[in-house]
């Protein structure tokens, strides 16, 4: 995992005719979902209530792509599409893995941009985060509760540094802090099959990239203009590239 930086103001994507025309789309949503809640708070505490998609899902998820590359925002694996995912799940929660699921979920938060980002199938999943979303303290349950009293087990790229709470020992991931402890272990991103192997790749190819760096030119076994682009490739590690978090871990230990 790695900080990702994105506005903390979401694209604007107002309707330009009709009723709501000047009004940003997200929040015309989310007003319905809330009088569909007050209206009928039991089709949420039942599971019955459908969540129609994002008003602005493909601009929105256009920035996110922007803003954190074509990578997953926990495990940081390479994405060909991805899928917005809820931070605090929308329909409902489990406290913990074997649980049973806890409605309504967090359906004010359903719209927000603040609460969304792009993940991988894998890490969305039920296996892994899915509907998982272990708090301390007092959990919020209506839109009148304060977010800020909850104290929330899984790191946020967006609002948290990730390297204040795991590190990387070459391609392993490690942490003894109980907030990246619990993160680790909810998106098993120490015992996954479909991360052990690219982790490892990746680590290995930018060694090689910067042992390369380091030749002389003119050696006269590796061409200049490859030990250039290697010390290129090795200068700076762009944040929006896969696996930057583990690379970049790597590196403040010293141990590439």
């Amino acid at each position: 995992m790695i900080k990702i930086d994105r506005d903390k103001f979401p694209p604007d994507d107002k309707y330009i005719n009709g009723t709501n025309r000047g009004r940003q789309k997200w929040r015309v949503k989310e007003s319905e979902i809330i009088s569909a809640y007050k209206a009928d708070s039991s089709a949420f505490s039942q599971g019955n209530y459908t969540f129609p998609q994002h008003p602005s899902y493909t601009l929105w998820k256009k920035e996110l792509i922007k803003c954190q590359g074509k990578k997953c925002c926990y495990c940081e694996k390479p994405i060909n599409k991805g899928a917005i995912e809820h931070y605090r799940p929308k329909n409902a929660w489990k406290q913990s893995g074997g649980s049973q699921l806890n409605r309504p979920g967090y359906y004010w938060l359903a719209y927000r941009w603040s609460n969304l980002l792009l993940s991988c199938n894998e890490c969305n999943s039920s296996g892994n985060k899915g509907n998982l979303f272990p708090v301390s303290g007092v959990r919020a349950s209506t839109l009148k509760c304060d977010l800020k009293l909850e104290i929330d087990s899984l790191i946020n790229p967006y609002d948290e540094n990730p390297a204040n709470y795991i590190s990387f020992y070459k391609w392993n991931i490690i942490s003894l802090h109980p907030k990246g402890r619990a993160t680790i272990d909810i998106l098993n991103l120490d015992t996954r099959s479909d991360l052990a192997s690219i982790r490892e790749d990746r680590f290995q190819l930018y060694k090689n990239a910067l042992m390369i760096s380091k030749l002389p030119l003119n050696n006269g076994f590796i061409k200049n203009d490859i030990i250039i682009e290697n010390k290129i490739k090795i200068k700076k590690i762009k944040r929006d590239k896969h696996f930057s978090g583990m690379l970049q871990s790597n590196i403040s230990q010293g141990l590439i």
